[in-house]
């Protein structure tokens, strides 16, 4: 409206010679003359139609935008350059149950849970500062009070000069992933607690079975002595004979677990010099301490011109120990006459050959036969 001396600004339609209403831009000033009396008004009239149109079809884009991003099931977000939050979607909003102007500046922080707040905020501004992408994984508290692990990703909007206008960013629910992660972890603790038990079980039938076999040949000599010095009249040469094999079997026991000790602390191996007929006969010996196989013949066949061997004795004593006393395991069952032989020859300079040869059923799987605790027997000997 108009009043003395006052001019005016405004926006109207009018309707033009074709009916049609279009917008136009009046904007109406006074001119005054040297005394200041306003003698005259002065206006111009400009067509906005078209700015009109576009201003509305920016208005419904937004709003349709607005639409798009609320029905989105992730939550979406939009901060200043400075890092005050700008703008939620309605999942946002619902989800933390706060309305936008709560949430907006810095009062997203608080949906935080405590224990990653400082770090997420850390984080947070150390990519405002380098402007690059923003991700962290972070609990966020639920209307309900109740916080679900979110992943939480951020990335600049950047104008021709490189400057930052917004930070647009997502966050996802990763809940179900970190319980399934967290899971896998307690199983796989539980995996590794059991497999150290299994390993302590069978270091243990390891170590018994070592110790087994010198113990075995102790006892029956300390028996053996027992019985020679009960006799009457007592025969003292087969006591002390007996006593001697005791002191003998009882040095192959400490021997044997100063090797476990070795093992255990990942110690190189003490290899000396050895004849094979000593170590071949020693195995024989142990194998014919246990009763039960004490009656068992061997034909033993060891070529005279062998040399002494470089060798960890007590490893090589074990492994014939082993194969003599599985061979005739092996034969018990068999309907064939039982022949154990054990042959030992040069095969090249340096190089020994023992073979131990049984008329047993022979094996089955000889794919796994050099894999740790792995038999095919029932019951296992000592």
């Amino acid at each position: 409206m108009l009043t003395e001396s006052v001019g005016y600004d405004t926006v109207n339609r009018f309707m033009c010679t074709d009916g049609q209403y279009r917008w136009f831009h009046i904007s109406v000033a006074a001119i005054r003359d040297d005394n200041g009396k306003t003698i005259a008004f002065h206006g111009i009239m400009l067509d906005t139609t078209a700015q009109k149109a576009a201003e509305l079809a920016l208005q419904q884009s937004e709003q349709q935008m607005q639409r798009i991003m609320d029905a989105v099931p992730s939550i979406l977000f939009s901060n200043a350059p400075d890092g005050k939050l700008t703008f939620t979607n309605r999942k946002a909003r619902d989800y933390v149950g706060m309305t936008l102007d709560q949430i907006q500046g810095w009062g997203w922080v608080e949906t935080i849970h405590p224990e990653e707040r400082e770090y997420v905020v850390e984080e947070f501004k150390k990519a405002l500062a380098s402007g690059s992408p923003f991700g962290v994984e972070h609990r966020c508290r639920r209307a309900d009070g109740i916080y679900r692990w979110y992943l939480s990703r951020a990335e600049p909007l950047r104008d021709e000069g490189g400057q930052i206008l917004q930070w647009f960013g997502v966050g996802i629910d990763i809940d179900e992933r970190k319980r399934a992660e967290d899971h896998l972890r307690e199983t796989r603790v539980k995996l590794a607690r059991a497999s150290r038990i299994a390993t302590v079980a069978e270091l243990s039938a390891s170590i018994a079975h070592e110790l087994n076999q010198p113990l075995t040949a102790v006892i029956a000599n300390a028996q053996a002595a027992r019985r020679w010095l009960s006799s009457s009249p007592s025969n003292f040469s087969e006591a002390m004979t007996s006593i001697e094999r005791v002191l003998c079997d009882g040095r192959v026991a400490d021997k044997r677990m100063q090797h476990i000790r070795a093992l255990f602390k990942q110690q190189p191996l003490r290899k000396k010099h050895a004849w094979p007929s000593q170590i071949i006969r020693e195995a024989i010996r142990f194998v014919h301490e246990d009763a039960n196989r004490a009656e068992i013949p061997i034909d033993v066949q060891i070529a005279g011109d062998l040399p002494p061997l470089l060798v960890e004795q007590i490893q090589i004593q074990e492994v014939l120990i082993n194969l003599i006393s599985n061979a005739i395991e092996a034969m018990e069952s068999n309907a064939r006459p039982a022949h154990l032989m054990i042959r030992a020859s040069l095969v090249n300079e340096g190089e020994v050959l023992i073979e131990v040869i049984d008329s047993g059923p022979g094996l089955k799987d000889t794919e796994n036969i050099f894999d740790a605790f792995v038999t095919t027997k029932e019951k296992e000997w000592g």
